[in-house]
């Protein structure tokens, strides 16, 4: 016997809404109308080409980094340097973060850090904005230097494309040619027999 209805539920054949559902249905019908409504009205966060993020002499300042390929703005964004790859300090472990750093992954940090914490940059897009972790991706500039071929060419990063983000390939390719040449930052190691 149903204890919230005496029973009534073998009686008549129809299944009473429980109470938290009777309450529900008009929260829901209202989700929907703001849903609906808010796709009329526009959106209500702004993509990075309506924000400004990449407009020409738009600078942002940044909030943090996060390691040697990726930074939090101020604005909360996070973007991840285009056509770079640097060693990482952490990885994911069933699901959660854990200090793991690669080899070089705290210099590389300390590198960008130096060229672009608490400083305002400039963004340059290429033909994705996003991610598919939802990061803003970059060319990220400091004045007149672009940070992501600066920790190519110190050795702190190597080349990683993704394309059709590809605007810099050659200059990237010939920047980490001149590391490995040089035997600069995780290259170093590269001489002695291991691999990056």
């Amino acid at each position: 016997m149903d204890q919230e209805t005496g029973g009534s539920q073998e009686k008549t054949g129809v299944s009473p809404v429980p109470r938290f559902r009777r309450r529900a249905v008009p929260v829901g019908l209202l989700g929907t109308v703001l849903f609906f409504s808010g796709l009329l009205s526009g959106p209500s966060t702004l993509s990075p080409a309506d924000s400004g993020v990449f407009e020409a002499g738009n600078l942002i300042p940044v909030k943090r980094v996060i390691d040697g390929d990726t930074i939090e703005l101020v604005n909360g964004e996070t973007v991840r340097y285009l056509g770079i790859d640097a060693p990482e300090l952490r990885k994911k472990v069933r699901g959660r973060w854990v200090e793991a750093a690669e080899p070089f992954a705290a210099e590389a940090s300390e590198l960008n850090r130096r060229w672009v914490e608490g400083r305002r940059v400039r963004l340059e897009r290429d033909k994705e904005d996003r991610d598919r972790f939802h990061r803003l991706l970059a060319y990220v500039f400091v004045e007149d230097h672009l940070v992501n071929a600066e920790l190519i060419s110190s050795g702190y990063a190597t080349v990683r494309l993704h394309p059709p983000n590809l605007r810099y390939a050659d200059l990237f390719m010939k920047l980490q040619a001149e590391a490995l040449a040089h035997q600069r930052g995780l290259w170093a190691s590269a001489s002695r027999g291991s691999t990056p």
